[in-house]
């Protein structure tokens, strides 16, 4: 099994091939804005997020899944490559991941029940020692009267120490709005959940979060 770097899908790939065998098909397209790396991962990630409405789960190797009966192995950094466990053994990344977000109201992405999620009332960055967020949930960034409507759209496990770091970033000005998210209780569940938002910010807008992807202007 190759480690986790260059590709983080390598591992699972390797262990579907293992597993079905004995190889892949595979199809490709050039869309013009793929050019530009923003739009191109964006585009990314509204694929994805339909194809997750569609079929209710994610693609097997995506966000760093392994698939049952399998050691992932690390990065190369770390040394450990994986491979097949002894039966009755998993990793506990091999669990169903989170299902599709709702998609409700989902053009209106700065509301309060944007995706059917119970955002926050908006504060500024500034002002984010005054609030309490929960550990784990979503958030998102944006300047009032910005196109596209928002600058940034995240996930965490400690909202209170993200919010910290994008202050430098943002300024204090910029405005953020976070949804409690308990159910989000693996990284890949997290990160599937904020594909689906980044996603449809992209199907919608026709542009991720304008500070998406390592943008910034």
């Amino acid at each position: 099994m190759p480690f986790r770097d260059p590709h983080t899908a390598a591992p699972c790939l390797w262990a579907i091939r293992d597993d079905d065998g004995p190889g892949f098909e595979l199809s490709y397209t050039t869309p013009n804005r793929a050019a530009d790396d923003q739009q191109r991962k964006g585009l990314e990630a509204a694929l994805i997020a339909s194809y997750r409405l569609k079929t209710g789960e994610s693609p097997p190797a995506n966000f760093g899944r392994i698939i049952p009966g399998y050691q992932q192995s690390s990065y190369r950094s770390g040394g450990v490559r994986g491979g097949a466990l002894d039966a009755g053994e998993s990793e506990a990344n091999t669990e169903p991941g989170h299902p599709p977000e709702p998609w409700d109201n989902f053009k209106n992405v700065t509301d309060r029940n944007w995706m059917g999620n119970n955002w926050s009332e908006p504060y500024r960055l500034a002002d984010r020692l005054d609030v309490d967020p929960p550990d784990v949930g979503l958030y998102r960034i944006w300047y009032e009267g910005d196109t596209p409507p928002l600058a940034y759209i995240g996930e965490s496990s400690n909202i209170s120490r993200r919010l910290y770091n994008h202050e430098t970033t943002y300024g204090e000005d910029a405005l953020f709005a976070y949804a409690s998210r308990p159910d989000l209780d693996a990284s890949y569940k997290r990160k599937e959940a904020e594909s689906d938002l980044i996603g449809v910010h992209y199907l919608v807008h026709d542009h991720p979060p304008s500070a998406q992807f390592g943008y910034y202007d």
